[in-house]
């Protein structure tokens, strides 16, 4: 489960139907030990600050890219360096900060295993 703005935490159960020690990525400015405290040890746990990253990076706080870095982060499916081919050829011109923004978050997510 990827959670874009962690007010939804406060207005929906973002965890109905994950299962236990399913994978729950969460942007957010909060510790990791702090959101662990609120959710306890039940779920794959990883955070990152996306809307820091996309503001500096990108000049506007849309996260979805920054959220890309966390989940391969927190699941390592694939390194973010074989994305950079991909965004290359599809957005050429936005592919360097992009690259950036993914990288940047896949190094500042903390995961709690």
């Amino acid at each position: 489960m990827v959670v874009l703005d962690s007010r939804l935490l406060r207005i929906v159960n973002v965890t109905s139907g994950l299962k236990e020690r399913g994978t729950l990525i969460i942007n957010t400015a909060q510790s990791l030990q702090a959101v662990e405290s609120e959710f306890g040890a039940k779920w794959h746990l990883a955070i990152v600050d996306a809307t820091k990253i996309a503001q500096e990076l990108l000049g506007v706080p849309i996260v979805n890219t920054a959220m890309i870095g966390a989940l391969l982060k927190a699941t390592n499916i694939v390194k973010p360096e074989s994305l950079l081919e991909p965004l290359q050829y599809h957005f050429p011109r936005l592919a360097e900060r992009n690259m950036k923004t993914i990288k940047r978050a896949y190094d500042e997510t903390s995961v709690k295993e």
